[in-house]
């Protein structure tokens, strides 16, 4: 086996990675560049107000799920840990530490997802998420000393960490929440999205075969406002969990809109 070594170009993305850390900044290790045909992919995020970085459409699923969560607030991906840590680490276990087979070259482990949450108490505490689609196959040996690693690197930063299958990540409110992403608008205030859910859920519940565009136009006439207005309250009521909607059956404009129970969902 050759002998490990940092290449010159990993030093300066690491490089490039702090010095944007230090402005306050984000840059996703595996940047569009380094991207490959198939399921990766960039998308803007209207929330955080920059390009994010997949490597697979179920971190994308898992990133637009927590992206909502009320308790968050902010999620980097791709996020490099310090490969001298690690390495460290990877001697301890006496694991060896990732690298390119034929040529030794280190490889840079990452967390998929690091997410900020916010507690009952105003605390902030951080949880680094590693998504796999399934657990097993033949180098699941390998992956579990990868993930040892990362667990260990971040319990010396007091962060836990958490292992996400495809299975735990809901499809269906993946696209609900994706189909309506380009209405976000942070600057709607509380009172006036509440309002909206009022209008809207007196249409919905007074003619429940009403079809989602029926009851929004409904609710438009009611408070006065155009449609297109209209779809961008009803998304930033979705998304900040003030309509108690059913995230987990398809929202489509023709069908009537389905409402979870009133006790799982905020109160309007």
């Amino acid at each position: 086996m050759k002998d490990l070594y940092v290449a010159e170009s990993t030093v300066k993305r690491i490089k490039a990675f702090n010095e944007a850390k230090k402005r306050g900044i984000h840059i996703p290790y595996v940047k569009s560049t380094f991207m490959s045909a198939g399921t990766r992919s960039i998308s803007w995020c209207p929330v955080q107000k920059r390009v994010i970085t997949f490597m697979s459409q179920g971190e994308k699923h898992l990133y637009i799920t927590k992206l909502f969560e009320p308790n968050v607030i902010e999620i980097k991906e791709q996020y490099p840990l310090d490969y001298m840590l690690t390495q460290q680490i990877a001697d301890e276990f006496d694991v060896i530490h990732p690298r390119k087979h034929l040529t030794g070259e280190l490889t840079v482990l990452t967390t998929d997802l690091l997410i900020t949450y916010r507690d009952d108490n105003d605390s902030e505490y951080r949880v680094a998420y590693a998504f796999k689609y399934s657990i097993g196959g033949r180098n699941q040996t390998r992956t579990n000393q990868k993930l040892k690693i990362a667990e260990m690197y971040w319990k010396r930063f007091g962060v836990r960490t958490e292992q996400v299958l495809r299975d735990d990540v809901s499809k269906r409110k993946a696209h609900n929440l994706l189909n309506y992403i380009n209405y976000y608008n942070s600057k709607l205030s509380d009172s006036e999205l509440r309002k909206f859910a009022s209008a809207l859920l007196n249409d919905v519940i007074e003619h429940p075969s009403n079809s989602l565009r029926q009851s929004l136009k409904a609710a438009a006439s009611s408070l006065k406002v155009d449609l297109p207005h209209c779809m961008t309250l009803f998304a930033n009521s979705l998304f900040k969990h003030i309509l108690p909607i059913d995230l987990e059956k398809e929202i489509k404009l023709h069908k009537p809109l389905q409402l979870c129970a009133i006790t799982e969902c905020k109160e309007v």
